[in-house]
């Protein structure tokens, strides 16, 4: 099995406390804004293992309205090795997490995560 190669002093990690500090040295704290620093830094990481980071992803549960997870990673044949749910910092992450499980969010390999703080889930299949 393939392991993630990221450290603290790895230059994307640095690159996304960087943006984290910019973000709050003018006062921004939203989830739309700061999302951004994650996406760029989950975006690295799943090209060591050759996925993309789609935006936005759509999941259809039984026929009904789709559930956007704010990403997914994503291999050449549409195949998901992950989500990702950004968090406002202002959010109460666990209440937040209940909440979209109950709305039908996935609960295996999805990363819920707010500016300091990050839940992951993982179901290990073998």
């Amino acid at each position: 099995m393939e392991r993630l190669n990221l450290k603290p002093t790895h230059k994307p990690v640095q690159n996304y406390y960087d943006a984290l500090r910019q973000f709050k040295n003018i006062g921004i704290a939203h989830e739309g804004a700061v999302r951004s620093a994650f996406q760029t830094l989950l975006e690295h990481c799943g090209r060591q293992f050759g996925w993309k980071l789609v935006p936005e992803w759509a999941i259809r549960k039984n026929g009904g309205h789709p559930i956007r997870v704010d990403g997914a990673l994503v291999d050449e044949y549409r195949l998901t090795h992950g989500f990702w749910e950004a968090k406002d910092t202002a959010d109460d992450l666990a209440k937040e997490v209940k909440k979209k499980t109950a709305a039908g969010y996935p609960q295996n390999n999805i990363n819920f995560s707010a500016v300091e703080r990050a839940l992951l889930w993982r179901v290990r299949l073998f």
